[in-house]
Formats: structure tokens, C-alpha cells, sequence
């Protein structure tokens, strides 16, 4: 089977099937990967794990390719159909499952990690499989924020030898105005400050838990301890434009309460104003639903949106959330009380949808 090659900066990338014959090149490429972890401190990979047993089960067991730029090994990944160790009862051998995805220390700054993700990606899809699934080390912020950019959304996290692993599937090709969501990182803060706005707007946005002027500091307490999906009470996104890749939202599930199986959607925002009308609200509110329902096992999920907001209002209801009340005069601002209103969803009115 033959796909295009890739180009790099106008220079070739080969990419081939590699055999036994190539076990030195792949081992290479795995103890440099782990080498570069162990200095960075990212507690993933040793090198002393990859012995000549285990590369020698890979080219039995998988399909292994190798990267070429300017003719050396760059990169690495393998293939295999099914993983029922890492996807449980998810899994679902009509996927291709993408691991051991590794880039050479000097050829990092090419982006060749995201190149070997779509070319495994059209493989697949010319082998007849559905789609490309594959882990990620839950406690990596950094490192599921890449695999989330390159159009992978988050199906759950089960633990794997000890290990917490998130899971993921890559989305079908893009279309126009469509959004995936990325863990919010401190990489993200001068977007957010730039779209925060006046206290009014910041107000009718985030609550009343941001006082105006929002700063470094109030986005620093807001990432601590988030983006965990088996421990941490909120998972934070940043909303991008799957097009273009140009961020065009916030938005938080907050308030994960595990025994109670609740949770609350809030800080959305929608901060490009080019971006306003086009449908992207929604598709946050339903991706955070999905997340919530299907991935974290949630039976309720709740909101608050100012009485005042008849749009908001209307937009909820249509993805299935009812009122439950009218919280009268519970916030303050510039002299002025303002009423909230509290809405739900239920996880069968959600399976009804």
C-alpha cells in the first residue's frame, strides 16, 4: 500500500514499513526518546525497558514504520489493530492504534510528530479502519495539549499496569466552523486576558468568582490542580477553530463531584467576536456534555446563566438543560443586584437527545 510522502521544508521524508532488519534503528530512536525524558524528568519511558525481546515482539506483534529526513531516522511509530489492554471494553478492532510515537532529539523543532500523526491517520483510513485511537499518560498536561491539537478528542482514562492513561480518537476531517477542545495552559493567558473584557462582560461570562480587572494571577488559581480527568474537580479547554486552528473560546467543566456523579459547566465564552453567531457556543456545550456523560460517568450537570441573558437562555434549553430556579439578587455589580438562574441536564435526558 502506497501513500504520498510527506515534505519538510521542501527536503523529502521517506516513510517505510520497516522489518526485523531494522530493530537497531528502532531501538535507537526508543533510548533516545527515553534519554531525552529521564532529563527532562517526565516519568514515561526508561530506556533499560526496551530490550531486544520486547523490539523483536513489536515487527510479531505490530506494523512498524520508520521516518527518513535527509536519509537518517528521525521518528518512529507502530500500528496495531485493537489494544485491549489500554481500551478495555472500549475496545474495537476496525481502529488502527498508534504507539510508540517517537522523534528524535534533532529533528524536534519539524513537527515531525504531527506529520507521522496524519500519515498513520490516512493509513488507517486506506486499510479499510474506521479511524486512529491511542493513549496518552494522564498526569502529561503538555503532552495530551498536543495530541488534543492534532484533532484526537478524549474517550476516558483507565489504568494500565499502574499507570493512568487517557484515550483518545481522532475526529473525522474538518469541516467549516468546527471546534475540538484543548487543555487551557499557561500558554493560553493572554488570549484569555485579551477577551476578558469590562466587569460587566467578565461578569456575565465567568460569575462572580473574577473580580475585574482579571490577571496573571486569577488564571494561576484557576489551572492549579486541573486537567487530571480521574482526580482533578475541573477540566479546563481552550476552543479551537479546527479550520483554521485559531482559538475562539474558553470553557470549564467544574465542580467534578465523582460520588455524587455531578458536575457544572461554566466560564464559557466564545471571546472572538468574529467568532460569535457561528454556532461554536453550542458545539462547547455539547462536547463538554459528551465529556461529562460518556467519559466521566456523570448523571448530572448543572449551570448558572443572569436572568437578563435571554440568548444564553434559549441556547441552553435547546441542548436540553431545564431550570430549576431563580436565584433572586445573588450577585452585586455597579450598584445593581442581578437574578441567576439555575439549569440542569440529566444523563437520560442527554442519552434522549
Amino acid at each position: 500500500m502506497t501513500l504520498q510522502q510527506p515534505q519538510v521544508n521542501d527536503l523529502p521524508l521517506r516513510i517505510i514499513k520497516a522489518n526485523q532488519q531494522y530493530a537497531e534503528q528502532v531501538t535507537s530512536l526508543l533510548v533516545n526518546a527515553a534519554e531525552w525524558m529521564e532529563s527532562k524528568g517526565i516519568e514515561q519511558w526508561k530506556k533499560e525497558m526496551f530490550t531486544p525481546e520486547l523490539i523483536h515482539s513489536y515487527f510479531l506483534e505490530r506494523e512498524v514504520f520508520i521516518l527518513y529526513m535527509a536519509e537518517q531516522p528521525a521518528a518512529m511509530f507502530t500500528l496495531q489493530a485493537g489494544d485491549l489492554e489500554y481500551w478495555q471494553q472500549l475496545n474495537d478492532e476496525d481502529y488502527f492504534y498508534l504507539h510508540r510515537l517517537t522523534v528524535h532529539q534533532d529533528f524536534r523543532s519539524v513537527g515531525l510528530g504531527a506529520i507521522a500523526i496524519q500519515w498513520a491517520s490516512d493509513y488507517a483510513h486506506s486499510s479499510g479502519k474506521k479511524g486512529l485511537r491511542l493513549d496518552c499518560m494522564a498526569h502529561l498536561p503538555t503532552l495530551n495539549r498536543f495530541y488534543q491539537s492534532q484533532d484526537f478528542r478524549y474517550m476516558g482514562t483507565h489504568e494500565v499496569k499502574g499507570r493512568l492513561a487517557s484515550l483518545y480518537e481522532k475526529l473525522a476531517p474538518a469541516k467549516d466552523y468546527q471546534i475540538r477542545l484543548e487543555y487551557f495552559l499557561e500558554k493560553d493567558f493572554d488570549q484569555l486576558l485579551e477577551w476578558s473584557g469590562d466587569a460587566v462582560f467578565l461578569q456575565q461570562w465567568s460569575g462572580s468568582g473574577w473580580e475585574y480587572p482579571l490577571d496573571q494571577d486569577d488564571l494561576n488559581a484557576h489551572i492549579k490542580g486541573s486537567n487530571h480527568p480521574r482526580f482533578s474537580d475541573q477540566l479546563i479547554y481552550i476552543a479551537v477553530d479546527r479550520m483554521t486552528n485559531r482559538k475562539i473560546g474558553h470553557v470549564a467543566l467544574s465542580k467534578i463531584d465523582r460520588s455524587n456523579r455531578s458536575a457544572r459547566i461554566s466560564k464559557l465564552l466564545v471571546g472572538d467576536p468574529e467568532a460569535r453567531g457561528k454556532g461554536y457556543g453550542r458545539q462547547m456545550i455539547q462536547e463538554l456534555l459528551r465529556i461529562g456523560f460518556d467519559t466521566l460517568g456523570m448523571h448530572r450537570i448543572t449551570l448558572g446563566v443572569y436572568d437578563y441573558n435571554g440568548s444564553a437562555i434559549q441556547l441552553y434549553e435547546s441542548c436540553g438543560f431545564s431550570k430549576e430556579g431563580l436565584m433572586r439578587d445573588s450577585s452585586w455589580l455597579n450598584g445593581h443586584y442581578y437574578s441567576v438562574y439555575e439549569m440542569s441536564i440529566l444523563e437520560h435526558e442527554w442519552k434522549a437527545l
